[in-house]
């Protein structure tokens, strides 16, 4: 199809154009998949941006190459069962408090949870996991002039 400009001529290049660009699009849209499920991008370093792109681009500088199938089989749902473990606590002055995974469970996060509001200097000094032999196997409190509950993630 043309377009006629307003000085009423022909514009077949501008159309040509049009066309063309949308084939490519096309192709590229085809390139950046592929039959055996694989997806290619390049991943810009800092802001983390994607780009889909096709199994041969290389990607610029400032971007690294990432691939993943999304054909991922999922693993049995009943492989990993978390818990969440906790204890109270009530110091009148300062004083600390460790809840512990079960045996064999390593802790993957936890916190605390004050009963009062934080003021006439009641202060969490400490909330961290408790390492043990290069594993976290629970969490620690450190308070001052506080109550409340600390919490332990495990799985």
């Amino acid at each position: 199809m043309a377009i006629k400009s307003s000085s009423g001529r022909t514009i077949a290049a501008l159309t040509v154009g049009v066309l063309a660009g949308s084939l490519f699009a096309a192709g590229g849209m085809a390139a950046a998949s592929s039959d055996s499920g694989v997806i290619n991008a390049c991943v810009k370093n800092g802001s983390g941006d994607v780009r889909i792109v096709a199994e041969t681009t290389t990607c610029r500088a400032n971007e690294r190459k990432l691939s993943w199938n999304e054909n991922i089989p999922q693993g049995p749902a009943d492989s990993i069962k978390a818990s969440v473990e906790h204890g109270d606590f009530n110091f009148p002055g300062s004083g600390n408090k460790i809840v512990y995974c079960p045996s064999g469970k390593t802790a993957t996060g936890g916190g605390f949870f004050l009963d009062e509001p934080a003021e006439n200097g009641r202060e969490i000094i400490a909330s961290a996991p408790l390492v043990a032999k290069d594993k976290p196997t629970g969490w620690l409190a450190v308070a001052r002039k506080a109550k409340g509950t600390v919490y332990v993630i495990c799985v």
